[in-house]
């Protein structure tokens, strides 16, 4: 064989073998920030709104497995699913279904936090009506979020007047357990981001609804968050348990507002936070083993 040929398939080697590395590891299910699947929950104002869906591995396909809806940050504002991208790529790959939720957002869509509960209630319910379909059990659907998106995941825990739009956003159900990263629980005049919702703060505020049936509920929260004080945390917690209500709150000193995403500080939070939600949803009998 000539030395060309000998250079042409060693080129050929040295482009390829990487190529195939990295399908093969795609494949394989590690690849980073890659949701299995995305779908329209919802069509609402000329606005298709999209579940990134992040399937288990290892998964029976006859066997319903848990989930975890979870809703980004930003303030009711901005913000998008691949926040918790992360998130879901580790919960998928112990045995959830891990679901990052779009929805409605004042940047993009011109609208306030009750479109985004609206959203939020019809993501739920979404996720109820077609469970057998994408083969999750729809009585162990916990929901999740960060910062606004931990309002919208504490709002489906409580019953709040505000009136929903359509039948699937009436707020008829509630998810199985609340897993709550720097909520905002407290929207009354003088907290963090009142100013916010000023006109309407007492239809949507979580605090100000809780009952004895709220769910399962843990709070992860950094001691130096400037927009979830720890005070404000422990009421929400103590105003649960007072009412036979399960509550955790989790703390992480000196750790601020974000904290549990991946690339803060190295992903020490991001670690940390995982173990401990998974810990969390193991008590409760949804997930097949703890974090590593």
């Amino acid at each position: 064989m000539s030395r060309e040929i000998w250079y042409f398939l060693g080129g050929m080697a040295f482009v390829l073998l990487p190529l195939f590395g990295y399908l093969a590891y795609q494949k394989s299910g590690r690849a980073v920030d890659r949701p299995d699947r995305v779908i329209t929950y919802r069509e609402v104002d000329g606005h298709a709104l999209k579940l990134h869906i992040f399937e288990p591995d290892g998964k029976d396909s006859d066997a319903a497995v848990p989930a975890l809806l979870l809703f980004h940050g930003g303030a009711w504002q901005y913000g998008h699913p691949r926040q918790f991208y992360p998130q879901c790529q580790h919960f998928s790959q112990r045995g959830l279904t891990c679901i990052s939720a779009q929805y409605r957002i004042e940047s993009d869509h011109g609208t306030d936090p009750r479109a985004a509960i609206q959203d939020a209630r019809a993501a739920l319910a979404y996720l109820h009506r077609h469970a057998q379909t994408l083969g999750i059990d729809a009585q162990r659907i916990a929901v999740g979020g960060g910062s606004a998106g931990g309002h919208l995941a504490a709002s489906l825990g409580v019953t709040l007047p505000l009136p929903g739009e359509t039948a699937d956003t009436a707020p008829a159900i509630r998810p199985a357990a609340l897993v709550l990263y720097n909520p905002m629980l407290d929207l009354a005049p003088c907290r963090p981001d009142h100013h916010l919702v000023a006109a309407y703060w007492q239809d949507i505020s979580p605090m100000h609804h809780i009952d004895a049936k709220v769910p399962p509920t843990l709070i992860l929260l950094g001691t130096a968050d400037p927009e979830v004080p720890v005070p404000t945390a422990r009421a929400y917690c103590k105003a649960m348990q007072g009412l036979g209500a399960t509550c955790e709150l989790e703390l992480y000193q000196g750790a601020r507002h974000g904290f549990f995403n991946q690339r803060v500080e190295e992903g020490r939070y991001f670690r940390a936070t995982n173990e401990r939600v998974m810990r969390f949803l193991k008590g409760l009998g949804y997930a097949r083993g703890a974090a590593s």
